[in-house]
């Protein structure tokens, strides 16, 4: 029984051993054959053991010598070998089932040779050993000639690494697992190393799968390493299917779950900034699920729409701010003609979303939990009570005005005296001598939690993926309920219903509930920037204090009602795969997306108090009576209808063939109801019967468009080495008039893999080289409303004050409705021309990759505004006569390498797109400042005079005002700027057509150079990753109130100001003298002083994890446990003054960007 037992034993673990020890000569050659070759220490020297006690010797000289053979065979078996054996000579060979698992081939050529010739040969080449008994012989695994070591006793152990062809591997790593020893091969693929008989040598190499090989009694190893096919030949999702990357031929980057699972994020798109070669994604606020990310794949498409791109999740059309990032598998972005196939809606590209699957096998549950705390950054700084006195004090000076504070008043500044005086100049007000930094009353620090918990798994006919996630972001501001809470549900099920008919059903449910400060949302922090550094929060009697027309922003934050904004959606996607044929298979695929948005906005009136304690005015509303409800419900219905036919054949070692043919329908039902009321009879029930008749709104709208699609794509390459694939997409929309409804886009793509010809192919330097070349047109409907091929009227009132009038006759007449947008019968798809080079490169055994990609997109039928006389009484449609073309490169360098049990990468991407507005219909858009649109010039083009720096004393001011357009009331101090085009004058326009006078181009709002680095190690459990990601080039200039010092007197300069403006006791000061007169308007109007270089590098992300060893909490049933911190957005270099992030927006007053310090944990059960 224990004898059964033991072989029963041993039987299960052979079955599983794929090293096949083969002893001779102290050596033994590893060939790993299965992907289940890892075995614990324990049952490895259980085996050896037992095979040392059991395993007979070769058969001895003094057997049978007449008997003969006759055998030639090749990669023959080695059952058949036996089998053949016994035909020959009568001779039965017994052998259990771990040999006859081993799929063992031999090539023997005997020619009347003794059978103990054949055997030995066998022997060398299986490591099979022989014990005959009569006519038995009994077949055994060999293990004979190690000779008996001490296992715990360190010795050395050499061998060589080779691959599968039997070259040596130059560099491999070879480490003595959970230790720091280690090294690497010599030139002849050699290694030498100390380990004893428990040790385990881990071997690894770019490319190659690792391997763990136990060293037991042996002194040489000689390893074999299989090629790692997943990293060599990836696949890629690629529109209606899938491809391997070698067999790419157009521009088009993936990422997987890795990127984004490594970033404590709960939006998608903050994990993917500057991940992705050519998309540029930005931001403007750092309000929970209000962040207003913008995605831009190589720069803009269009001067109609954002230029975004289509984003696609598992196939149909998908909201990327909503989906759970934990639930995403990989990420695939095309970028030229291989987005053709999706025609009418690719013009800004399209993003691939691949949501992750079950595996067959046991049910794994996965948990990841992460805490965050945020702090705020990248805020104006605001000066000080005793900075903006001094400022002050000099504006009126320069002015011809006495300074207001005296001495006395500055020192009980300087003192911080809490007892207020009444205001020397306006009459009710108090003066200050406190300081109040508004946004230390208003902000703290936030906090950020998150969890999602899977089950996945499978069995032989269906697998199935469950997923729940939730986030919880609480926001900056103090007391507002300033949060967004979010729930993601998922099933991902696949059913395999016959052997040729597979059914996968996705469904997602995602819930999104935004709140914040009724009213005002996030201006309460612009309101805490305007607020008065000298004003208090409270009285003397402790209600809110305000005077002079200032809000109060804690007030609004502590005071009004809480605003709701609730996205829910419910997403169904459904595919049929068929198998008709071989080779052949069909897809049909239906998706509905539901989409329900219901907001409510609450305006509250609250008091504002004088020191007095008296009433002054109203915050939130105007008054008691304007407090008002605002409720919105919008419905969206979206579905799409898909079927495509599939056919992907080899003809033979050297042809592939790779057809699709397919059709489509898409709709989608939008449908608005708002009501509004005031007047409220109480502020603390808020149901819109409650509310007064008087001002009473509605407002509602139904909207419906849909497209219809036949697609194909044909690939055909040759000898994997010559590629070619044309694909094309017949779209028609609902947006235009029947005439100009459907257009084709065709795209064709080539690739020449060089690497695979006989002159590169045993390249030592080159391990992939291709060359690319695509073109493609793709089309945009952004822009165009759903029905501008209809003459519509609107009513009289757009619900926002807006009147209709007729532009004839004695003074104006009123209407009840009126014409709105001329109809433009003849308009069409704007068609956006895509060209694209590139290569992709591997060097040092694919240590280093390299990829570089030129574009061109060209927009030849832009539509534009076409400028009529007034009289036409309406305002006319676009024509499709603008033309706008964007060019740029995309760069990546990554290098993958291992020192010792050290693993690390790094990669690094550079991405530019420029573009210039070709054709505009010849309008003269041009003005001083922010040009969105101007023939000739990038989009948002700024134009700007020169600087020349402040007059410096009396002659430099006669020179000066010999200019003309200089203001006469300029003086010392004061700006001047260059007479760029020497006509004697500063002025915008010149004397000819076109001429822009002294203004000149410099720069443009669209990010330059956007660039990323991500750097990564791992040693033993220990992993650590650096993420930076940045701009290098970015034209900004500060817009609206601190678009200079003092835009009004009552509006206190940025800090930055302070002590950096020309006075008497400054003479070189960079900056204009301050001052309350007009001519501060000239001193800083749109000119180069005021031009900010808004580029950056941010370290966007930090993480170090630590996994604890396998089996440390087995006995709980974890598999897998890791720990990690982890830092967001943690610092950044960049010149932009005053206090702002780079990325603020141009007024500088967004809700601030902040900075992520979280703990998490990974468990796997």
């Amino acid at each position: 029984m224990g004898t059964q037992l033991v072989l029963s034993f041993a039987k299960r673990y052979f079955f599983n051993l794929s090293n096949a020890l083969n002893s001779k000569h102290n050596s033994q050659t590893i060939r790993i054959l299965s992907p289940y070759r890892n075995i614990s220490l324990f049952s490895f020297v259980f085996i050896l053991v037992f095979l040392a006690l059991s395993s007979p010797k070769p058969l001895q000289a003094q057997e049978n010598q007449k008997e003969r053979i006759t055998i030639q065979v090749k990669n023959q078996s080695i059952q058949k070998v036996f089998d053949d054996l016994s035909k020959q000579t009568g001779l039965k060979f017994f052998y259990g089932e771990a040999i006859a698992n081993r799929n063992v081939q031999v090539n023997l050529k005997f020619k009347n040779a003794p059978i103990n010739s054949v055997l030995n040969e066998i022997t060398r080449q299986a490591n099979l050993y022989f014990k005959r008994e009569n006519n038995t012989i009994a077949v055994s695994l060999g293990n004979a000639g190690n000779a008996s070591v001490p296992v715990t006793q360190d010795r050395k152990v050499t061998g060589i690494i080779t691959d599968e062809r039997g070259e040596p591997i130059i560099g491999a790593n070879v480490v003595v697992k959970g230790t720091s020893k280690g090294t690497v091969t010599d030139l002849n693929g050699e290694y030498s190393i100390e380990a004893n008989g428990k040790s385990i040598l881990l071997i690894s190499y770019i490319g190659y799968l690792s391997e763990e090989v136990a060293v037991g009694n042996n002194k040489t190893l000689n390893i074999q390493l299989k090629e790692d096919a997943q990293k060599l030949d990836e696949v890629v999702v690629i529109g209606y299917g899938t491809q391997k990357r070698s067999n790419l031929s157009g521009a088009i980057s993936k990422v997987t779950s890795e990127v984004i699972e490594s970033k404590p994020v709960t939006n998608v798109l903050s994990a993917l900034q500057g991940e992705i070669p050519g998309m540029v994604i930005q931001r403007s606020s750092g309000q929970p699920g209000n962040e207003d990310f913008k995605m831009n794949i190589r720069g803009v498409s269009s001067a109609n729409g954002d230029s975004a791109p289509l984003v696609l999740v598992d196939g149909i059309p998908g909201d990327i701010n909503m989906i759970n990032p934990q639930d995403i598998d990989a990420i695939s972005v095309l970028k030229d003609a291989s987005a053709s196939i999706y025609g009418a809606r690719a013009a800004g590209g399209v993003v691939l979303i691949t949501t992750k699957k079950g595996a067959t096998g046991a049910p794994k549950i996965t948990y990841n939990g992460n805490l965050s705390i945020s702090k705020m950054t990248g805020m104006m700084k605001a000066p000080t009570n005793y900075e903006m006195a001094i400022m002050d004090n000099e504006a009126n000076i320069h002015n011809g005005s006495a300074p207001m504070y005296t001495q006395e008043l500055l020192d009980r500044i300087l003192s911080n005296d809490p007892n207020p005086i009444d205001h020397p100049l306006y009459g009710g007000w108090k003066l200050f001598f406190t300081n109040t930094d508004w946004m230390d009353e208003l902000l703290n620090n936030g906090v950020q939690h998150k969890h999602n918990l899977t089950i996945s798994g499978g069995g032989e006919k269906s697998n199935y993926y469950l997923s729940a996630g939730y986030s919880k972001q609480f926001g900056v501001v103090k007391y507002a309920d300033d949060n967004n809470t979010k729930y993601n549900l998922r099933m991902n099920y696949d059913y395999r219903i016959t052997d040729w008919l597979k059914l996968e059903t996705k469904v997602a449910l995602d819930n999104n509930k935004r709140t914040d400060v009724g009213s005002n949302g996030a201006w309460v922090i612009g309101e805490a920037i305007l607020d008065m550094p000298n004003h208090p929060v409270y009285n003397a009697d402790g209600n809110f204090f305000t005077q002079g027309g200032w809000s109060n922003a804690v007030a609004l934050a502590k005071e009004s009602e809480t605003a709701t904004f609730k996205t829910r959606e419910m997403n169904g996607n459904f595919r049929l795969i068929a198998n008709i044929i071989d080779g052949l298979t069909l897809t049909a695929q239906a998706g509905v997306n539901y989409k329900n948005k219901n907001n409510e906005d609450i305006a509250k009136a609250i008091p504002l108090y004088t020191w007095d304690n008296n009433i002054t005015y109203y915050t939130g509303a105007g008054s008691p009576e304007q407090s008002a409800v605002d409720r919105t419900t919008e419905e969206t219905v979206y579905q799409n209808y898909t079927a495509y036919l599939n056919y992907d054949k080899n003809f033979g070692p050297n042809h592939h063939l790779d057809a699709m043919l397919g059709m489509a329908y898409e709709t989608e039902e939008v449908r608005m109801f708002m009501a509004r009321r005031d007047n409220f009879i109480s502020d603390e029930l808020w149901e819109l019967n409650l509310g007064g008749t008087g001002n009473m709104k509605n407002d509602a709208k139904a909207e419906h468009w849909a497209t219809g699609s036949t697609f194909a794509r044909l690939g055909y390459s040759f000898k994997n080495k010559y590629i070619l694939e044309t694909n094309f997409r017949y779209d028609g929309s609902s947006r235009f008039a029947p005439g100009n409804r459907w257009r084709m886009f065709p795209g064709v793509s080539a690739s020449w893999r060089i690497s695979q010809e006989n002159f590169l192919k045993n390249s030592k330097v080159f391990n992939e080289l291709k060359l690319r070349a695509s073109y493609g047109q793709t089309g945009n409907q952004e822009g165009i409303r759903l029905y501008d091929y209809i003459q519509l009227l609107k009513f009289r009132d757009d619900g926002w004050g807006t009147k209709l009038i007729y532009p004839f006759g004695n003074g104006s007449q009123s209407q009840a409705m009126g014409l709105d947008v001329l109809a433009g019968v003849d308009r069409t798809w704007e068609i956006l021309e895509n060209v694209n080079v590139g290569v992709d490169a591997a060097f040092l055994d694919s240590r280093l990759g390299f990829s570089f990609d030129y574009f061109v997109k060209m927009n030849n039928n832009m539509l534009i505004p076409v400028t009529y006389p007034s009289m036409l009484g309406a305002e006319a449609p676009y024509s499709n006569s603008g033309k706008l073309r964007t060019n740029g490169f995309e760069l990546t360098f990554n290098w993958t390498d291992k020192i010792g049990n050290v693993e690390y990468s790094a990669q690094f991407q550079l991405t530019d797109a420029v573009n210039k507005l070709v054709e505009y219909g010849g309008a003269d858009t041009y003005k001083l400042g922010l040009n969105e649109t101007r023939e000739g010039y990038p989009m948002n083009s700024y134009f700007a005079y020169v600087y020349d720096g402040v007059i410096k004393d009396q002659a430099d001011l006669d020179a000066y005002k010999k200019l003309e357009g200089v203001p006469s009331n300029i003086g010392i101090g004061d700006a001047k700027f260059k007479d760029l085009n020497g006509d004697g004058k500063i002025s915008t326009y010149g004397d000819k057509d076109g001429d822009d006078g002294d203004a000149e181009y410099v720069g443009s709002t669209t990010p330059r150079y956007s660039f990323g680095l991500n750097l990564g190690a791992k040693w033993n459990n220990l992993d650590i990753s650096v993420f930076f990601q940045g701009v290098a080039k970015r034209t900004l200039f500060r817009e609206g109130d601190f678009a200079m010092p003092w835009s009004d007197w009552w509006r206190y300069p940025p800090q930055f100001y302070y002590g950096q403006t020309w006075n008497e006791d400054r003479p070189d000061a960079y900056y204009p003298r301050l001052t309350h007169g007009e001519i501060r308007h000239w001193n800083y109007q749109a000119s180069t002083l005021q031009k900010i270089n808004a580029a950056y590098v941010r370290l966007k992300n930090i993480q170090i994890g630590y996994t604890l060893p396998k089996g440390a909490l087995q006995k709980l049933g974890i598999e897998r446990t890791r720990f990690y911190v982890s830092g967001q957005d943690l610092f950044e270099i960049h010149n932009v003054k005053g206090g702002w992030d780079p990325e603020s927006d141009k007024a500088g007053f967004n809700y601030p960007f902040q900075r992520y310090y979280s703990f998490g944990i990974d468990l796997t059960f």
